[in-house]
């Protein structure tokens, strides 16, 4: 595991990159290795895209409570979506990124406590003439 920064208990590292050609399969799933998070208090991702024209990716988690035997999908993911102080917190199965920028999305730290690993999806679907890449980052604290 590659490690970006490591500071007061807050790791970063890249999950996954994909840099896609015209030739790869439309559409395309790109799935990385699985992160050993059992302890972790707090996760954040990251999903940017750059200079993404006609291209969209949907990001997806998948957890192991069993350490690592199976995984299955988490659909918990806290949206960093706008919201009124009356409203609760926002929970998806999913992000999409489909333009240029970047998202960010949490694990709902309630859940956090039986997740031993996780593994992180783009699904990458191309229209027209697509040009651009996808770059996913976590910070997990611990």
């Amino acid at each position: 595991m590659q490690h970006i920064t490591y500071q007061k208990g807050i790791v970063m590292l890249p999950v996954l990159h994909s840099a896609v050609g015209l030739s790869d399969p439309n559409p395309m799933t790109v799935t990385s290795a699985e992160t050993l998070v059992a302890g972790a208090k707090r996760i954040a991702f990251q999903i940017t895209g750059t200079e993404i024209t006609t291209r969209s990716a949907v990001f997806t988690v998948t957890v192991s409570y069993d350490g690592g035997d199976t995984y299955q999908s988490y659909a918990m993911l806290l949206s960093n979506a706008a919201n009124s102080n009356s409203q609760t917190l926002t929970r998806v199965a999913s992000v999409t990124q489909a333009a240029t920028g970047t998202t960010t999305c949490f694990m709902s730290p309630e859940t956090l406590g039986a997740i031993t690993y996780i593994k992180t999806s783009l699904v990458i679907t191309d229209t027209g003439t697509p040009k651009g890449t996808f770059t996913v980052k976590a910070s997990i604290q611990y």
